[in-house]
């Protein structure tokens, strides 16, 4: 495999993805970002400065792509996740709250940048047959930074069962592994050097200017498929809240809640691999993948969350006998909640998964792709705008009741009940796009090439 083919280029994108966001994602995953569970507000704020700046720095980002390419958004992106993890280590001497809100705003504009590039390589990189396939090697390598990056926490706090957040050791580890994920941005070619197997360019690119990519990103918002799929992408982020804090971060002890996402990630390898093959299965046409995948992530996302009624269920039952969940001192205890936590994992590879497989099923095209991608990103992170707020101001008594078992567990409820209307929400809408849009093979129209002006000329030809 050369560095010039598209799949060398999507697994590049993904061992950076994999160094950044994978090791974000496990922080993340810890719940309250490696806090302690006293610190969870913390987190919240974190969460809602950087979704807000996210949303908005997403939907440019699709403009910014087609203009200035893919390796100077990555590299900014991945440096900014290096400086947000800076900031909950500096939290540990300083508490300083401003210090983790100003970095998260500045991950908000980096991640949103990261992302787009992302999704842009690929759903845009890879020949109608194997969108399926591309993803499920992307979200593999991805995901694989959840998984080790929870290793991390693990060893270093095995034997402090009781310790109430992450180390300052696991937050300086986390710090040197994005960084280098920054650097290996380097190693990307320039769209005009890829080439797929057929011979055909990963990209048309004709000509642009800022104006033209504004209205062909504004364009979106009158695209009756990328409506309908808005309760989706808004849903995809929000159940974080809810998983990592309110049952992950809650209920077990530091090392469990690191054993926990370690497979919560893990789950989301195997599960992007067989649903990515799923989705690619050539004895059927693609409209028929589309309804099949649609139909079989519904049903696991049904027996996923009914398992989960009945384990926040349990919790309000016995809020007096609360007591935080080891997998060593009480692992009887330890084993029902942690098979759901899998199971959350895998129904979100596959929710997300569907999302970007119906986008790339829409487009052939990496400049249309990229807008996709920061369309995408923009609704979900309005939805993990709202999430952190709906978790600390609307559901239950607020952070001001104070964090207590009865509150907390009263609280989740509510949030569960939430997130599994949202996720119904989000399914439903997709039925139109997978039933009616989704063709054989996809036709980009003319309108979807860009036209650039003279001075872009001579940057795309350099890059």
């Amino acid at each position: 495999m050369k560095l010039s083919d598209p799949l060398a280029q999507v697994i590049v994108v993904g061992i950076i993805c994999f160094c950044c966001p994978g090791m974000f994602n496990a922080l993340q995953g810890t719940g309250s970002y490696g806090l302690s569970s006293k610190d969870s507000d913390v987190g919240n704020h974190a969460s809602t400065a950087l979704s807000c700046v996210f949303a908005i720095s997403s939907l440019f980002a699709g403009a910014l792509f087609n203009i200035f390419g893919h390796r100077l958004l990555l590299i900014i992106g991945g440096l900014t996740y290096c400086l947000y993890v800076g900031s909950f280590l500096a939290y540990h001497y300083i508490n300083s709250i401003v210090f983790v809100v100003v970095a998260s705003g500045l991950l908000g504009i980096g991640a949103g940048w990261l992302w787009c590039a992302q999704g842009a390589v690929m759903m845009g990189y890879p020949e109608e047959g194997d969108k399926g396939k591309y993803f499920a090697i992307f979200w593999a390598i991805f995901n694989c930074g959840g998984v080790i990056g929870n290793v991390i926490p693990l060893i270093l706090q095995w034997n402090d069962a009781d310790a109430g957040g992450a180390s300052t050791g696991a937050y300086a580890t986390y710090m040197v592994v994005m960084f280098v994920g920054a650097l290996l941005s380097l190693l990307l070619l320039p769209t005009s050097k890829v080439f797929r197997k057929d011979g055909t360019n990963v990209v048309r690119v004709r000509y642009s200017s800022p104006t033209s990519e504004l209205i062909s990103v504004f364009k979106l918002f009158l695209d009756w498929r990328m409506l309908c799929l808005i309760p989706m992408f808004f849903t995809s982020n929000w159940v974080y809240t809810y998983q990592f804090n309110a049952v992950n971060a809650f209920n077990f002890t530091i090392r469990t809640r690191a054993m926990n996402s370690m497979f919560y990630w893990l789950a989301q390898i195997f599960a992007s691999i067989a649903y990515g093959q799923f989705l690619d299965k050539r004895e059927w046409s693609r409209p028929k993948r589309a309804r099949y995948g649609l139909i079989l992530l519904t049903v696991l996302l049904g027996g996923t969350w009914a398992g989960g009624f009945f384990f926040q269920r349990t919790l309000i039952k016995n809020p007096a006998d609360f007591q935080h969940i080891d997998l060593v001192t009480n692992t009887k205890d330890f084993i029902g909640p942690f098979f759901l936590y899998l199971a959350y994992g895998v129904t979100d590879a596959m929710y997300q998964g569907f999302s970007y497989w119906l986008m790339g099923a829409l487009t052939n095209d990496t400049n249309q792709a990229a807008r996709f991608a920061g369309f995408y990103k923009f609704v979900q992170n309005l939805g993990g705008v709202l999430a952190p707020v709906v978790q600390t101001s609307i559901i239950g008594n607020g952070p001001s009741a104070g964090y207590n078992a009865i509150n907390a567990q009263t609280r989740g409820m509510g949030e569960f009940l939430v997130c599994v209307v949202l996720v119904g929400l989000g399914v439903l809408g997709a039925v139109p796009v997978a039933f009616r849009a989704v063709q054989d093979h996809t036709h980009d129209e003319g309108d979807d090439i860009i036209e650039l002006g003279d001075k872009q000329e001579l940057y795309d030809v350099k890059n």
